[in-house]
């Protein structure tokens, strides 16, 4: 390695990352490899950051501390590219090491078709932290009653498909309507206990990120759009989308993968289901938020305005799902437009209720 500036002569830096082992991989303006490094601390990485020097691109795989490391380098005034786990990977030859991965991420960087993850803000993580606990208070809830349902079959016991059926049956159970087998009581009456004990969560944390949405002016626009309320609005203020990263809204719905998947070769295309690509959870968001105002434009029966008309002619010839689908690829686009130019959507008074 050169034994000058960490930098000499490089525009970019490539860096694969762990929790104490660090594999750089510098580059010239041509993409030509000039050296690279292993660094075997915490401490000395560190190190080796404040003697960076703008211009200079650094390059990293997202993953757990990346957020952290992004912002200590912007605050140097150097360009940060976080990139995708799944698109360095199809970047990677040879082997797997540490220093193969480094020049992967080094290939991923210059590669113009992949959109970077936006460094955020600590505000920013703090509201993402907050959205990620709480999907995992809902998986946990489902699990729990999911488990208890098939204890309860077990026993001969058949619950409805609604939580208040599910409850009911409970309820009964610790009453002692049923002779039951010593511990099958003491087992719901846990199972129950852990069910109302992460409803009680879930609510709490709804609340305080409805309370966050009413203070966001961003959150607060968006939140004008159908099927888009506080949880989606905060959601995507988390996630830092960053709408010049899009040469349209077109291409932000790509990038959120509430698109068809493509099939083409001699210049023939065939479309297939959605591509699943991007942020799984703001696309369920966005998925869910756009049932809630399908199902109720199917109550509205005689409502004429523009949205539901659309909606009506999507769902005879796509069912339910593939209308929610299509709205939900609308609203990104519409999001897009928002955050790009700013404003509010502008949408009349029946549809103010039909958010989530």
């Amino acid at each position: 390695m050169n034994k000058r500036t960490p930098t000499a002569e490089a525009s970019e830096l490539a860096i694969d990352l762990a929790k104490n082992v660090f594999d750089i991989v510098a580059a010239d303006r041509q993409g030509r490899e000039l050296w690279h490094r292993s660094i075997r601390s915490r401490r000395a990485f560190e190190s080796f950051l404040d003697k960076l020097r703008a211009p200079l691109c650094v390059g990293m795989e997202a993953g757990p501390g990346v957020q952290a490391w992004g912002r200590r380098l912007q605050g140097n005034g150097i360009e940060v590219k976080i990139l995708p786990a799944r698109a360095v990977k199809a970047h990677a030859h040879r082997m797997k090491n540490d220093l193969n991965d480094a020049r992967a991420i080094l290939r991923a960087m210059r590669d113009s078709d992949i959109h970077p993850v936006p460094v955020k803000t600590r505000e920013q993580l703090a509201l993402q932290m907050q959205h990620r606990v709480r999907a995992g208070w809902v998986n946990r809830r489902t699990a729990a009653c999911n488990q208890l349902r098939g204890l309860l079959l077990e026993q001969g016991l058949v619950a409805g498909r609604s939580w208040a059926a599910l409850k009911a049956l409970v309820d009964r159970v610790l009453r002692g309507e049923w002779s039951l087998p010593e511990g099958v009581v003491d087992v719901v009456e846990a199972c129950a206990s852990e069910w109302q004990s992460l409803s009680a969560r879930i609510e709490a944390a709804t609340a305080r990120l409805a309370r966050l949405a009413h203070t966001d002016e961003t959150a607060q626009r968006l939140c004008t759009i159908p099927g888009i309320g506080p949880i989606t609005a905060t959601a995507v203020v988390g996630k830092g989308l960053d709408p010049t990263q899009f040469k349209n809204s077109r291409r932000c719905g790509a990038y959120l993968g509430i698109v068809p998947e493509q099939h083409g070769t001699g210049g023939r295309v065939v479309l297939g289901k959605m591509s699943r690509r991007g942020d799984a959870y703001l696309r369920t968001l966005f998925i869910e938020g756009a049932l809630s105002v399908v199902r109720q434009a199917r109550r509205r029966k005689d409502a004429t305005d523009v949205l539901t008309c659309r909606i009506r002619r999507w769902m005879e010839r796509h069912g339910v799902k593939g209308a929610a689908v299509r709205l939900a690829n609308h609203n990104v686009r519409v999001v897009w437009a928002l955050l790009e130019h700013g404003g509010t959507y502008q949408v009349s008074a029946s549809h103010a209720s039909m958010t989530l």
